[in-house]
């Protein structure tokens, strides 16, 4: 038969009666025991008489057709010392036996219920150790590769983060920087030329029109405020949403809070008469407001 272990596994292959025993290692053999004032006494057909009773826990004392026998096992875990006749031993249980790490010779290894024992044994050891230390190897570079991947993650996005930190910044600077360099430019403007300037950004450029500093004409807002527009970096329409903020800005310092409101109506009219405000020109209105104090409530785009 069979003999399946607690775990599972095959530990040997095995007929076991109650007088008749059959093993690949131990051939067959009749046997039968009994008990008597605590000694086990057991006759076997191969081995002999053998007479048995442990001394301590652990500690078994037996003689065997004549012959003093001593077996000791003690300690807890995979790890035990081994006593007998011939000294002291230490031996390890393995997943697929045990390992006499001072008498090599009494090592064993069971490989699908076949028992192994001397150097065969060792060498199935040596084998499947080996095969462990390899699966832990591999284990150790996956689990390696992916802390490392984790890491080039973590510092390639907190790199980008910092990127994008960095040009935010240095964006905020250029824009403080044009709006400044645009508010001194126009503080030298008067009103008209102002409101011309804020008709021709709102209503021009607003509906979409390309422009250029040589296309418009000399010696008009257009034509001045193209070459301040063409010697920013902003995209658009920010350039355009900066440009209008600070037209409005000069021309409500020098019209008036009143006149700046009612600039603004007027112009929101003309966009509405020229086919609807675009989405463009909503943002342009947004930052007229925003500059004069205005509230607005937010609309569709037409």
């Amino acid at each position: 038969m069979l003999k399946i272990g607690p775990d599972g596994r095959l530990q040997r292959i095995e007929y076991r009666g109650k007088y008749l025993r059959v093993s690949r290692s131990g051939g067959i053999a009749l046997r039968a025991q009994t008990k008597a004032a605590g000694i086990n006494f057991t006759a076997n057909s191969a081995h002999g008489l053998r007479a048995s009773t442990r001394v301590t826990k652990g500690t078994q004392v037996a003689f065997q057709n004549g012959r003093f026998v001593l077996r000791g096992r003690y300690g807890e875990g995979p790890t035990k010392l081994n006593l007998s006749k011939s000294g002291v031993s230490v031996s390890t249980k393995t997943e697929i036996g045990t390992v006499n790490w001072f008498k090599p010779r009494y090592s064993s290894a069971k490989i699908g219920g076949i028992q192994v024992r001397g150097k065969n044994a060792i060498y199935l050891h040596l084998l499947v150790g080996l095969l462990s230390l390899l699966a832990y190897i591999a284990i150790a570079v996956v689990q390696a590769t992916v802390v490392i991947l984790q890491a080039l993650y973590w510092l390639a996005l907190k790199g980008s983060l910092q990127i994008q930190r960095l040009w935010a910044t240095r964006y905020q600077a250029t824009i403080e920087a044009t709006e400044a360099r645009w508010l001194s430019e126009l503080s030298k403007k008067g009103v008209d030329w102002l409101q011309a300037g804020i008709e021709w950004v709102l209503l021009d450029l607003g509906q979409g029109k390309r422009w250029s500093a040589e296309a418009e004409a000399a010696n008009t807002p257009s034509a001045e405020l193209a070459l301040y527009l063409a010697d920013s970096r902003l995209p658009q329409p920010l350039d355009l949403e900066l440009m209008l903020g600070c037209l409005a800005e000069r021309y409500e310092a020098l019209a008036g809070e009143t006149a700046c409101l009612e600039l603004f109506l007027d112009l929101d009219s003309a966009a509405v008469a020229t086919g609807g405000r675009n989405r463009l020109q909503e943002r342009l209105l947004a930052a007229y407001a925003g500059c004069c104090g205005i509230d607005v409530a937010p609309s569709e785009s037409a």
